[in-house]
């Protein structure tokens, strides 16, 4: 299934994490089988606080993981929606 990477930012506020993790629980307890959540990567601030969110998404295209994430999380603005190749470094050994 095609991967893709989808960028929040910026957050209303800064967000501590605590906060982040209600929105990431229901949102895995919300995904399809044209759209899902695989895994976020946090930028953080000086403070701990969550400023910007990388989450990797599997999905049968770019439109249906741009409508799951509009559908789940409203209230987390999205930057953009892009095409992801994941590259390991196992892969150059």
């Amino acid at each position: 299934m095609p991967k893709f990477l989808v960028v929040h930012v910026p957050f209303p506020t800064p967000m501590p994490l605590e906060q982040a993790v209600p929105l990431l629980k229901r949102s895995a307890g919300s995904m399809t089988a044209e759209a899902y959540w695989i895994q976020s990567f946090c930028q953080a601030n000086s403070e701990g606080n969550a400023v910007r969110a990388y989450c990797r998404w599997d999905g049968t295209s770019l439109e249906a993981v741009r409508d799951a994430v509009a559908k789940l999380m409203p209230e987390m603005p999205v930057e953009g929606v892009y095409p992801l190749v994941a590259l390991d470094s196992g892969d150059f050994r």
